[in-house]
């Protein structure tokens, strides 16, 4: 019996704590992994403040990957990421992107443009501790195809 209060007690301690979303603080570079007609593989490397004062886990998680011209497919974490409490960390993560059919043209496109909009829009499934939650994301950023290019030599 003491056992369940302490289990409803533990749980009640973390529901009544604040969240604050952590804060990007800078974008370290992106390597290029395999590239195919339906998959494209990389992995991004960031630095990001975690203010609270416990860790936070990103689960893997799918978002829909899109521009101003439709959707390009669909972007998978393939690892667990973890954030250290009140610290900054530089997260490493594996990713790929699910290509849509006959899209491999429409990116080559892209490659004659100096910026293009991209938009990542789903769920992204996080945590804390063993209590896990599904939080909406929808994010834009503008990008140089330029600075993808896998071919590139710095």
């Amino acid at each position: 019996m003491r056992s369940i209060i302490y289990f409803f007690g533990g749980i009640f301690i973390l529901s009544a704590c604040t969240f604050q979303q952590p804060a990007f603080k800078s974008y370290e570079g992106v390597e290029m992994g395999k590239m195919d007609v339906s998959k494209v593989s990389f992995t991004v490397k960031v630095k990001i403040h975690n203010p609270n004062w416990y860790a936070l886990k990103v689960k893997p998680s799918s978002l829909d990957v899109s521009t101003s011209d439709g959707k390009l497919g669909t972007l998978h974490l393939d690892e667990k990421i973890k954030m250290k409490g009140h610290k900054e960390t530089l997260i490493v993560a594996p990713m790929h992107v699910d290509l849509e059919k006959g899209i491999l043209m429409k990116m080559m496109s892209f490659g004659f443009k100096d910026s293009v909009k991209i938009n990542l829009k789903g769920d992204v499934r996080g945590g804390v501790f063993f209590i896990s939650k599904k939080i909406p994301m929808e994010f834009s950023k503008s990008i140089s195809p330029k600075d993808l290019n896998p071919f590139k030599r710095n």
